[in-house]
């Protein structure tokens, strides 16, 4: 870059040093009053609000991750099977489904997700851990009940 004037030559040297009062007050556009206005407020709430939002995206992740297994618990318990077990079986036969996809399917493909634990039963019959498929708890309804033992393709 080749600059003709020395007024272009010292204006080259990086951001002005007003960028980072700034780049604050940017951050800070949705608050109210003087956490708005006043940038060492702001500065402030935006490092607090930056430590809220790296803080939550982990929490988010770990509920998540609590939230699908209950999800899959709970329609494995309908299928007469352990989470565990179901889970296990899956990884041993080399069917790389995810924990959000299984939870997915559970709610919205209950068909899918029924083909999945007959597949798993039959592992299980396979591997000779007959133990593992768990008798269907008394006084319970669940949807495998409404519909009746057939398998649906």
């Amino acid at each position: 870059m080749v600059f003709l004037t020395p007024l272009n030559l010292i204006r080259s040297r990086g951001p002005d040093s007003a960028w980072r009062k700034r780049m604050y007050l940017r951050m800070s556009w949705s608050y109210y009053g003087r956490k708005r206005q006043c940038f060492s407020i702001a500065v402030r709430s935006v490092r607090k609000a930056m430590m809220y939002s790296t803080r939550d995206r982990q929490q988010k992740r770990k509920v998540m991750q609590k939230l699908w297994m209950s999800r899959i618990g709970a329609a494995c318990a309908e299928h007469n099977l352990d989470y565990q077990t179901f889970m296990t079986t899956l990884a041993e036969s080399n069917i790389a489904l995810n924990k959000k996809v299984l939870a997915d399917l559970a709610i919205y493909e209950p068909r899918t997700f029924q083909s999945l634990t007959v597949y798993v039963k039959q592992k299980i019959e396979e591997m000779g851990l007959a133990d593992a498929v768990k008798t269907p708890p008394k006084g319970v309804m669940t949807r495998a009940m409404l519909h009746g033992p057939t398998f649906y393709v």
